[in-house]
């Protein structure tokens, strides 16, 4: 099979084009035949190096696609069905990919690849961390740091679906974006407004921009029994401090792509361009450079 190859950690100069070995179903997971895969933060953190590993590899978290195979212990799933997955250095950016049965949702007939891809991982941490983290009830006050991003933009519209009364921070593009999509939600331009000048109001805060001087704003917004939590800082002093970390799962993928299909949740797509390691690159500088509008998909037609 065809995948993008990473020959040199550190290095995405030496992202090629190339011919890899077809893979196997094995027991518990599924084998899926790659339509979309979503370019995500953390693919390049693991293609830096910075998370351990070894050349060559292939990179990629994301993926949507169609079954072509079931191990022996899959029930849930059989051959033809519409499928997606987070699978956090799954190497995804191949035409085949081998995915735990445990983390695969089906998609709706009427969501997209692209549109179920970009929600995956992103839309995974954002729901998550507003339904398991902060516990997020209704009549509460929140506010997302960055909620323009794919994090956190599932975190307003997950805290939107629970009965809060959402605040977000954004700037540019997001922030006209928030304000058009989402016109109950009250929005910050991080630029220029000063998310403390109200005191400490929020029930919850939801920091996905992970900054010192975001952080510390966080908590200076937060009421004394309120809680912040931050998907970049993994501890902190303050007792409001939320310990919160990420698990993959399928059945929290089922529920945004369900919401995707029943208009509870929406996705925002950048651009969709063809796999191959020149567009990984181009995607990757984008990524670095900043100024995506939503999540960049690359597909296998």
């Amino acid at each position: 099979m065809k995948a993008v190859v990473l020959k040199k950690l550190g290095d995405f100069a030496w992202l090629t084009d190339e011919t890899v070995p077809d893979l196997k179903v094995t027991s518990d997971a599924i084998l899926v035949k790659t339509h979309a895969v979503a370019v995500d933060p953390i693919d390049i953190k693991i293609g830096s190096g910075s998370r351990g590993g070894s050349a060559p590899m292939i990179l990629g978290s994301s993926v949507a696609g169609e079954v072509i195979a079931v191990g022996r212990n899959v029930h849930a799933f059989k051959v033809g069905d519409r499928v997606a997955a987070n699978v956090r250095g799954g190497e995804t950016y191949a035409e085949e990919v081998l995915v735990p049965a445990r983390l695969v949702a089906h998609i709706p007939d009427d969501v997209s690849y692209a549109s179920a891809v970009s929600v995956v991982l992103g839309g995974q941490t954002g729901y998550s961390g507003i339904v398991r983290g902060l516990q997020v009830k209704a009549g509460q006050n929140v506010l997302v740091q960055g909620g323009a991003g794919s994090v956190g933009l599932m975190a307003v519209q997950t805290a939107l679906d629970a009965g809060a009364k959402v605040s977000a921070t954004a700037h540019g593009w997001g922030l006209a974006f928030l304000r058009e999509k989402f016109p109950q939600v009250t929005t910050f331009d991080y630029k220029t407004d000063d998310i403390t000048a109200n005191g400490a109001i929020y029930d919850a805060v939801y920091d996905t921009v992970g900054s010192e001087k975001v952080l510390a704003d966080s908590f200076a917004a937060t009421k004394a029994d309120g809680h912040v939590l931050s998907i970049v800082a993994r501890s902190h002093r303050d007792a409001r401090f939320v310990h919160f970390f990420n698990q993959p799962t399928g059945e929290t993928v089922q529920t945004l792509l369900d919401g995707l299909s029943s208009g509870r949740f929406v996705a925002v797509v950048d651009s969709e361009l063809p796999l191959s390691a020149d567009n990984v690159r181009l995607d990757y500088e984008r990524l670095q450079n900043g100024g995506v509008h939503g999540k960049l998909v690359l597909l296998i037609m």
